[in-house]
This record gives C-alpha cells, structure tokens and sequence, in this order.
C-alpha cells in the first residue's frame, strides 16, 4: 500500500489509534522516547560552529520539560553529548519498550532557499500508526504558519528496526537563513518543540 493510501485509511481510523495521546480520560500512561540524534564523535550536519547534535540536544530537553501531561511520559534517550551506534539507539529502545519514539535531527543542503520541518516514517508494521503520529506533528507545524514538506517515507535504519510507531523530525535547515533563527535560538528551539509536545496531546 502506497504512503498517500495509508494517510488516507489512518485519517479515518485516527481515533483507534490515538492512545492516551489524544484522549485525556484514557488514564494509560504511554511512553515517549526522544532519540537526540548524532552525538559524540558524530556532530552531525554543520554550518560554521553550529552542530546538528547540539540543537537537537537541546530541543529535546526543552521538549521534556515542556511536556506537563502527566499520562505521558518523556525518556530522552541521549542526556550527554556521547556518541550511540544506530543499532545501539535501537536496542537501548526496545529495552524501553514505548509507545512512540521522535528522532530528532536538522538538515543541510546546497540549496540555501530550501527550509521548513520534515517527517519521516519508514514502511513498516507500523506504518499507519507512525503516519497518525508524524501527521500530528506536521499539522501542528502548519497552524503556526510553519514551512513543512509533505509526510515521507523512508529506510532510516532506527525507523525500520525498533518495534514501536516511530518518526524522524528533521526540524529545520541549518543552510538556511529563516530555519538557523529557530535552530540556533533558545526560543527558536523551545518554539519547535512546543509544536512536538502539542502534537502529543
């Protein structure tokens, strides 16, 4: 089944697959991993001093401390800058065993007009799932007026590996201009991932 398809079926069943996420009387307590991609040896992408694996890093704490609904709770999966192997994330993940895992990374490209938030999803078990979950995150984007790229699909190896609905957030362009105002500030960082944290209730 093709990606647009999927889209279309969880658009109808969204309720069935919302979890304690979108429905405030069911008192389940789910769980949230955020993986702060990158770290350590790997800084990921770079724009002068500026690296990939601190703005994630710090947007995933902002996203932490943010959250305030007390039926979800946030796990960061990296606290330190320390670099974890992809099949080291995932184990680490399934040792958790959550319900939704958000991969957080910013992009790069020799386009320096191209900009705005990403979402990823891999072609999976759970592919409606995380597509119910990673559409969340685009609209909540999208009532801010926020630049956003339709939902995508992809074979990132965390994705397609852990046993749970998954995204991967590119949050923005370091290449470019307008996005670097929100990576590279803290209310820039704390306004992406307010948008995350909303998505979630």
């Amino acid at each position: 089944m093709s990606l647009m398809k999927l889209i279309c079926v969880l658009m109808c069943l969204c309720f069935s697959f919302s979890y304690a996420i979108a429905d405030p009387t069911n008192p389940k307590k789910i769980k949230v991993v955020i993986d702060a991609g990158h770290g350590g040896k790997d800084g990921g992408a770079q724009l002068n001093s500026i690296l990939e694996k601190q703005i994630v890093a710090d947007v995933s704490l902002q996203l932490k401390a943010l959250c305030s609904d007390k039926n979800i709770e946030i796990i960061l999966l990296r606290t330190e800058d320390e670099f974890i192997s992809l099949q080291d994330r995932v184990s680490r993940i399934k040792t958790l065993s959550p319900d939704l895992v958000i991969s957080l990374h910013a992009n790069y490209s020799q386009d320096r007009d191209r900009n705005g938030v990403e979402v990823f999803v891999a072609d999976n078990n759970f592919t409606v799932r995380s597509s119910y979950f990673g559409t969340k995150i685009l609209e909540s984007f999208k009532q801010k007026d926020f630049q956003t790229a339709t939902l995508q699909s992809a074979n990132f190896y965390l994705l397609k590996n852990v046993d749970c609905p998954a995204v991967t957030i590119e949050l923005g362009f370091l290449s470019n201009a307008e996005d670097m105002k929100y990576l590279n500030s803290e209310f820039g960082q704390k306004f992406l991932a307010k948008q995350i944290v909303s998505s979630l209730n």
